[in-house]
C-alpha cells in the first residue's frame, strides 16, 4: 500500500477533475459504497475460481461471525446497491459512476498496489450496443483530455451465455492435446473456466493458444449482429480500436462486449469493461442488461501528462507583530475573494521572505512592515516585471485582488 504525498496529489486531483467533468456531460450520477462487503457478494460475481476470489481477495470474520471482504473492485458494489436501493424501478437506464479505494492482495510491481484505486461507470438498464459505444466513448473522451500520449482500445466478444459455453468447450478439445504444456493454473482451467486460458500470461501457454479459433466463428446471429453493429459505431464516432481475440478479462459475469484501453506502444492496460447482462439478476435483481468500466487510478497518473504545478496567487511577507496582525485580517480578505494566500507568521528577513516567495513560484507579494504600518499602506511587487507600488491599506484588498486576478 502507498502514501500519495503533495506533489502526487497535485496530478491526481487533476485528473479526478477531468474525469467528472467528463462523466457529468454525459449525465452520469455518483453513487458510494461501502469498502467491505458481504464476501458471498464477490464469490458470487466474480467467480470462485477467478484469481482475485482464491487469492487476493482480504477476507475475515467480524465478532458475529459474519464472513466479510474488503472490496476488491466496484462493480458487484454497485449492482447490489442498485437491487437494494429500488432504483430500477425509477428509471428504465441508470447511469452512475463510482470512486473509491480497493483492495487485493496481489504482488506489488510499478503501478499496482494492494489499495488502489478505481474511478468506474456503470450503465444498467441499456441492451442496444450503442451503450456499449457510449461507454467506451467517456473513455475515450477521458483518454483525450488528459493527454495521454495516444492510446486505442482492444475490444472482443464474449458472447451470450449459451456461445461462451460453446467455446468453451472448443477451446478444451483444442488444447487437450498440449495440456501438459499449460502451467498448472491453466490446467485446472481446462476443468472449470476454459476462456481464462486466453488471458495467462505464461510464455508457454501464450505458445499454446496463439492459432486457437475466434470465438467470432462459432457466435449465434444476435451476438454476431451485437459485436457488428458496435464496430460500426466505434467507426462513425473515430474511436481507435483494434479486435483482440485473445481478450476475455478476468471476471466471470462478463457477456458480449469486452474492452481495455492502452496507451500507444504499452501493452498494458489503463482501464477495462465489457457488459454484463446477467450479474443483476444473478444477484436477486430483475433482469436487466449492463454495460460499464474501471480505471485503474494508480496506472493512469503514470501515462497521463503532468499538470503544472500549482502555486499561490500571492505571498504575503509580514515584518513585526503589528503587520502580522494587519497581515492575518489581508490574507482572509483576499480568500474570502478566492485568492489563493501564503504568508510566514515567524519573523524572517525581508530578503530571505523574498527568496522564499521566489521559490514557492508566485507572481506577486505583498510587503507589510512597520514603516509601512505607520504610512497606512501595503506595497505589492510583480515578481515577474519586478515592478512594485505603494496601495493604501483600506483599499489594498480590493485594489490586489484586480491586479491579482487574471
Amino acid at each position: 500500500m502507498h502514501d500519495i504525498l503533495p506533489g502526487e496529489t497535485e496530478k491526481w486531483q487533476h485528473a479526478e477533475k477531468i474525469i467528472l467533468e467528463t462523466v457529468r456531460l454525459f449525465n452520469y450520477r455518483e453513487l458510494r459504497t461501502p469498502v467491505i462487503e458481504e464476501r458471498a457478494l464477490f464469490e458470487r460475481s466474480i467467480g470462485s475460481e477467478s484469481d482475485i476470489i482464491s487469492k487476493e481477495m482480504y477476507t475475515f470474520q467480524d465478532r458475529k461471525g459474519r464472513n466479510l471482504a474488503l472490496r476488491p473492485e466496484g462493480t458487484a458494489s454497485v449492482v447490489r446497491a442498485f437491487n437494494e436501493s429500488g432504483m430500477q424501478e425509477a428509471r428504465k437506464v441508470s447511469r452512475l459512476y463510482y470512486y473509491g479505494p480497493m483492495f487485493r492482495y496481489d504482488r506489488p510491481q510499478k503501478g499496482r498496489y494492494r489499495q488502489f484505486y478505481q474511478f468506474g461507470v456503470e450503465l444498467l438498464g441499456g441492451r442496444s450496443p450503442l451503450y456499449d459505444a457510449e461507454v467506451i466513448e467517456i473513455l475515450d473522451t477521458i483518454m483525450k483530455n488528459l493527454e495521454t500520449g495516444g492510446h486505442y482500445f482492444g475490444v472482443n466478444t464474449l458472447g451470450c451465455p449459451d456461445c461462451r459455453e460453446r467455446y468453451a468447450g472448443k477451446i478444451k478439445s483444442y488444447l487437450l492435446s498440449v495440456s501438459e504444456k499449460l502451467c498448472q493454473d491453466c490446467r485446472t482451467r481446462m476443468e472449470r473456466s476454459p476462456l481464462r486460458i486466453l488471458d495467462c500470461k505464461n510464455a508457454s501457454c501464450k505458445e499454446q493458444i496463439r492459432d486457437i479459433p475466434s470465438i467470432r466463428e462459432i457466435l449465434c446471429a444476435e451476438c454476431s449482429e451485437h459485436f457488428g453493429l458496435l464496430a460500426g459505431c466505434l467507426d462513425r464516432k473515430g474511436i481507435p480500436y483494434k479486435v483482440m481475440d485473445n481478450l476475455v478479462r478476468g471476471l466471470d459475469y462478463y457477456t458480449k462486449t469486452v474492452f481495455e484501453v492502452f496507451r500507444s506502444g504499452d501493452d498494458n492496460a489503463v482501464a477495462a469493461g465489457g457488459r454484463y447482462d446477467t450479474l443483476v439478476s444473478q444477484l436477486g435483481g430483475a433482469d436487466t442488461p449492463a454495460v460499464g468500466f474501471a480505471i485503474g487510478m494508480e496506472r493512469l497518473i503514470t501515462v497521463m501528462e503532468s499538470p503544472l504545478p500549482e502555486v499561490p496567487a500571492l505571498y504575503l511577507v509580514c515584518m513585526g507583530s503589528g503587520a502580522r496582525d494587519a497581515g492575518a485580517g489581508i490574507a482572509s480578505g483576499l480568500r474570502m475573494r478566492g485568492i489563493t494566500v501564503e504568508t510566514d507568521y515567524d519573523d524572517v528577513p525581508l530578503k530571505a521572505a523574498m527568496k522564499m516567495a521566489d521559490r514557492a513560484g508566485v507572481k506577486w507579494c505583498a510587503i507589510l512592515g512597520d514603516r509601512e504600518m505607520e504610512r497606512g499602506v501595503v506595497l505589492l511587487k510583480n515578481m515577474s516585471t519586478g515592478v512594485q507600488e505603494e496601495i493604501a491599506a483600506a483599499s489594498f484588498i480590493t485594489k490586489a485582488v484586480e491586479r491579482v486576478k487574471p
